[in-house]
């Protein structure tokens, strides 16, 4: 039997992604679409309905073609007409964007805390042009000034802004992450800080009313933790366990978790739906006993996944498990039998002709990812080994769901997040388990919380199971080699990965040996792609001055050996250092990394005072008039670059008095008022410059 004819559904999604890939990578706008779109449907239509037009399954090759066009260009087009930045109404298109406009704008998610500021992602309805209001369409991220005021602001709350929208800016440093394309992902282009004095509540909330009513619940329900005395981490894995709430999750348990392999848990997914699914299934029991009860049930239970999803933020991993689960009662509540990946497949269509732009997400990709591997994979590793003893055998059973999972989505997050948690294994049979009493008790104090010395019971049962669980992943975390990290591979690694991955799957599946030669033959064309780039990276010399707001940022690369030269502050500021520069060390193959903060001496390279020599190169770094010690009518001297920093107060007539230079280099320590002045300077003198605030990093090849 052809495996296509029994996922039908999967066929469809096919087409229907890549059109939207495309879309979003090679747009192009033309209203013959809409006329190909409605021809080819019409002669569908044409074959489908009118008997005389019946063409036998085996001669209808061209029928399926025409299908996957017309999901191909529907799909294209949907993400076109989804994409705010193509439509005539969007802000910017009808207001200049580089200057201060006012604007009415509503809140579209719950705001987030920072440490000096609120942030808040809103919609913008209306804008100032010239004296009239005009109707407009596009989001944008706010920044507020951190106050008693802006932390009131609401989901749905409509203000009135006075700010100038500033373009989000592309990676400004090599393998930066790109958070410009991300955002672009969300329909978000541009983002602005807003003034203490620049806005104003208008007094109206106009959210959506399911959505608002479901936060005020979620708010209703941690305040039954904070009242119970859930505090502390205990508080912010728990929050982000049971509802999704992220915000008082400590960066430190935020990386115990992530290089264990267990960041899954604190991200509510199919397994906090699943759970939520069996609890009211087993509630809901009597309505089996009545008539079209069946029915009944299952309009409840989708009713209440979906007040959950909404619940814990509308995730992509939430999303998806919503809709399978939804499809998966619809199917049962008419004894319908489902296959899995059908399911999959129907769920997959549904959200993506909602918002194709989720396909982009890395929940997204990974959450479908871990399911298909569970579903296809762990079945055929489960039946490996046979154990009598139940309890080894729901170990085993732990343990191959944990392998099946990352053996789906390992390569993807390779590519995403360069590491690989080498005790995922051992985390997951202890985070699953644990993870799923802290939701059942969770749950409990959450119902029972009006009955106080029941209530005071479960939430120190659930505080105890949330502190053992927090012990155990920064237990494993603290195991030597606990995480492999510094990874890279591009795109096309990843997926020939997964094609290496696949074909060795059915060679152990189907037992023929063309699958295990072709799996190997890959494998060794991968393996001499890793040799080739590492030679290149062996030989590599470089000199990059990153641009770090207000930071002086200079990193010499030797192979694969580095010294970053760069203040206490940053050297200290793991977080910034991820940011910023890790990432590009991670794709040049660097092994051993050094900073320094003052002189530094090694064999290649010499920094002492502000000269510095690397290779055959010389650069002089400046970021005080007393750098400058030659006496006058000198001859000056020849230099390969002069680096100035931290707003030197130094006149660019003056240096080149002392130094000739082939180019200058403001870095990304100096304000914009200073270097507005030295590159007027340069223009006159004729002097080549290059400022790293304007263009980014700086990256010079020896």
């Amino acid at each position: 039997m052809n495996i296509w004819n029994q996922v039908p559904l999967v066929r469809l999604l096919l087409p229907f992604v890549v059109g939207i890939i495309s879309a979003i990578y090679f747009p192009y706008f033309t209203e013959k679409i809409i006329f190909i779109i409605v021809a080819l449907v019409s002669i569908i239509a044409l074959v489908v309905l009118i008997p005389k037009f019946y063409i036998s399954y085996k001669k209808s090759w061209w029928f399926g073609i025409m299908v996957c066009v017309v999901l191909f260009l529907f799909a294209y087009q949907i993400t076109l007409d989804k994409t705010i930045l193509y439509k005539k109404s969007y802000f910017a298109k009808v207001i200049s964007a580089d200057s201060v406009n006012y604007f009415h704008v509503q809140l579209i998610e719950p705001i987030q805390e920072k440490d000096k500021s609120v942030k808040a992602i809103v919609k913008i309805n209306n804008a100032k042009k010239g004296n009239e209001w005009v109707a407009v369409s596009g989001k944008t991220i706010l920044y507020f000034k951190k106050d008693s005021h802006s932390l009131t602001l609401n989901y749905g709350d409509e203000l009135l802004i006075k700010a100038k929208m500033n373009e989000v800016l592309p990676p400004q440093n090599p393998s930066q992450f790109n958070y410009k394309q991300f955002l672009s992902f969300h329909n978000i282009y541009h983002q602005a800080y807003v003034k203490q004095n620049d806005w104003l509540y208008t007094g109206r909330n106009n959210g959506n009313y399911i959505r608002a009513n479901s936060l005020q619940l979620r708010n209703i329900l941690l305040n039954v933790l904070k009242q119970n005395g859930v505090a502390g981490d205990e508080y912010g894995v728990g929050a982000a366990l049971l509802l999704g709430y992220e915000d008082k999750l400590d960066a430190d348990i935020i990386s115990a978790y992530s290089s264990t392999g267990a960041m899954h848990v604190l991200s509510v997914s199919g397994l906090h739906v699943g759970i939520i699914f069996i609890v009211f299934n087993w509630l809901l029991l009597f309505f089996d006993k009545i008539k079209y009860g069946n029915v009944l049930k299952a309009g409840i239970l989708i009713c209440l996944l979906w007040f959950y999803a909404a619940l814990t933020g509308l995730s992509p991993s939430v999303l998806r498990a919503a809709s399978m689960f939804s499809f998966i009662i619809v199917a049962k509540s008419f004894n319908r039998y489902t296959n899995i990946y059908n399911t999959l497949a129907a769920s997959a269509l549904v959200l993506l002709i909602i918002n194709p732009y989720i396909i982009m997400e890395v929940g997204f990709q990974l959450s479908y990812l871990a399911v298909i591997g569970i579903i296809y994979i762990q079945p055929k590793i489960y039946n490996w080994i046979s154990l009598e003893n139940k309890l080894l055998d729901n170990i085993w059973a732990i343990t191959t769901v944990s392998i099946a999972a990352q053996l789906a989505t390992f390569p993807l997050g390779l590519h995403y997040f360069h590491q690989f948690p080498n005790y995922f294994l051992i985390s997951n049979l202890l985070v699953i388990p644990i993870s799923t009493l802290v939701i059942y008790t969770g749950v409990s104090l959450f119902v029972f919380s009006k009955i106080p010395i029941l209530a005071k019971y479960l939430a120190l049962g659930f505080v105890g199971l949330v502190w053992f669980l927090n012990a155990s992943v920064k237990y494993i975390d603290k195991l030597p080699n606990a995480l492999l990290q510094g990874i890279s591979i591009s795109i096309f690694e990843t997926w020939l990965i997964y094609i290496i991955i696949i074909l060795f799957l059915f060679y152990f599946t189907k037992r023929k040996q063309y699958y295990l030669i072709m799996s190997l033959v890959l494998l060794m064309f991968a393996l001499s792609m890793q040799i080739n780039e590492q030679q290149k990276e062996y030989t590599q010399k470089k000199i990059i001055v990153y641009k770090i707001n207000k930071t002086r940022a200079i990193d010499f690369i030797d192979g694969k050996k580095n010294v970053l030269f760069t203040d206490s502050i940053l050297a200290s500021n793991q977080s910034s250092l991820l940011f910023n520069v890790k990432h590009n060390w991670w794709d040049l193959g660097i092994i051993t990394t050094q900073i320094a903060t003052q002189n530094y001496n090694n064999e290649h390279l010499k920094i002492q005072n502000n000269i510095v020599q690397f290779f055959d190169k010389t650069i002089i770094l400046l970021n005080s008039k007393k750098n400058i010690s030659l006496p006058k009518n000198v001859v000056p001297i020849k230099v390969d670059y002069l680096i100035i920093s931290n707003n030197a107060s130094l006149k660019i007539k003056d240096i080149l008095a002392c130094y000739n230079a082939k180019e200058i280099i403001f870095d990304s320590s100096n304000s914009v008022y200073k270097e507005n002045k030295w590159k007027q300077e340069c223009i006159v003198l004729n002097q080549n410059y290059y400022s790293v605030n304007d263009s980014g990093a700086k990256e010079i090849k020896l």
